[in-house]
């Protein structure tokens, strides 16, 4: 008697549920991205002049004053030729206010001595780079040299080092001089194989054809007793000297020195950027999310970005890129993605271009919605059903769901503000009419 006495007790004891109130709310979707911080502000500083590098004077990473020097250019030969272009001109010029045969005889040579310089740089730049042109060639050739080179300079290295022989140390001092040449050899070749050496031997024929077409103009000139050559060289030889005036490449600004683009021994053509640097004012993150989720984003939405140091700061959505790009996933699926900008007071003081850092996003996608913790959700006769506490009880309830995010449903139909919803029935082992606390 007494244990059916306590097995009803136990079956009719009302069984701990947890509910939640229907009320309506805003159905929010949290998504999280990768960003990259990036500077507002950044610029590329160019060679002002073609020239060969001779020493990269800050890293990436450190810091420049504005006026500093990064990158040290050798550009002597382009010096050279623009004062060759200056003398010319002045030839020409000179052509211009003579008379007669002198000034004609003047202008000849000029023409002459350009014309040689012509037929030099055509020869050249047809052996380097024409339809038979041997720059890959000579570069294999000279590739294999400094490898013979360098390997009997090592193996004599291992076997002579140390003695104290002296025709064993003059083989050594030998065999390090050819590796020596060698390797010079070697980087003139493939320096002579680059497109930036292809170019200023471009440029140079051109400014050769651009001068003998002044050299033209400016016997014209003689024959006519006008001026206009003179004004033409004039201005040309204005140019020049702008070009001559201009000093090294230096930092325009104060800021963090974000790539190198040379190296050493490098061959830059006029214009060619050197490196890139950015101010330290204004950094931002840029994330590329799914064209989904971009879709819920707008301009002013709130983030929050985890730094790598754990530290938290929030961002604010300043553009959405209206374009999206089509790219694989790490699992080699192809995705949509959209470019997100932030502004974040402060990450300048954290962290540097480059740099990682998380977001999590928060978002609305459906405002003033009845809805559920997915996990009140259990399957009913005609579909959905939740459990409803009412009068003690477990009272089934089929309800019509929408658009589910976050781990919670909206509610179309089927419940009402107020009602007390089982959020967790599947840890309970509730039925329908199952005395509930």
């Amino acid at each position: 008697i007494v244990l059916a006495a306590v097995g009803l007790y136990v079956l009719l004891s009302p069984v701990s549920v947890e509910t939640e109130i229907m009320e309506k709310a805003d159905l929010t979707e949290t998504f999280t991205a990768s960003a990259t911080v990036t500077p507002k502000n950044s610029q590329y500083v160019c060679a002002p002049l073609a020239g060969q590098v001779t020493e990269v004077l800050l890293k990436e990473g450190e810091t420049a004053s504005a006026g500093d020097q990064v990158i040290a250019i050798d550009d002597s030969e382009a010096r050279d030729e623009l004062e060759r272009q200056k003398t010319s001109l002045e030839a020409q010029k000179l052509g211009v206010k003579s008379q007669g045969n002198s000034a004609k005889a003047e202008v000849a040579v000029s023409r002459q001595q350009l014309e040689t310089q012509l037929n030099q740089a055509r020869t050249t730049y047809e052996q380097l780079y024409g339809e038979n042109g041997n720059a890959e060639q000579l570069f294999q050739i000279a590739s294999e040299n400094f490898q013979v080179a360098n390997v009997a300079y090592w193996k004599a290295y291992d076997k002579y080092d140390g003695s104290t022989d002296p025709t064993k140390q003059s083989q050594l001092s030998a065999l390090e001089s050819t590796r020596a040449a060698a390797e010079q050899a070697l980087v003139e070749a493939d320096n002579n194989r680059s497109e930036s050496t292809k170019s200023y031997y471009e440029s140079l024929i051109a400014s050769y054809e651009s001068q003998l077409s002044l050299l033209d103009g400016s016997v014209k000139a003689v024959n006519t007793g006008t001026s206009a050559s003179g004004q033409q060289i004039d201005l040309q030889m204005q140019q020049v000297q702008e070009e001559l005036n201009k000093t090294a490449p230096t930092s325009p600004t104060d800021g963090v020195v974000w790539e190198i683009l040379v190296k050493n021994g490098d061959y830059v053509t006029q214009n060619q950027p050197l490196y890139r640097i950015y101010n330290t004012d204004q950094m931002t993150l840029e994330a590329d999310v799914l064209d989904t989720q971009a879709a819920l984003l707008k301009e002013g939405d709130i983030a929050t970005a985890e730094l790598a140091d754990g530290s938290e700061l929030t961002g604010t959505v300043s553009f959405l890129s209206p374009v999206s790009t089509q790219e694989l996933s790490v699992l080699g699926i192809e995705e949509n993605r959209s470019k997100v900008i932030l502004d974040v007071d402060g990450l300048s003081e954290k962290m540097g271009a480059g740099h990682q850092a998380d977001l999590t996003f928060s978002v609305v996608r459906k405002e003033d919605v009845l809805q559920i913790p997915s996990s009140a959700i259990v399957p009913g006769d005609n579909g959905d059903a939740v459990y409803v506490k009412a009068g003690g009880k477990a009272v089934l309830k089929e309800v019509e769901l929408g658009e589910q995010s976050g781990g919670r449903s909206e509610v179309i139909s089927g419940l009402e503000e107020g009602d007390q919803v089982v959020t967790n029935p599947y840890d309970t082992g509730i039925k329908k009419g199952t005395h509930i606390k």
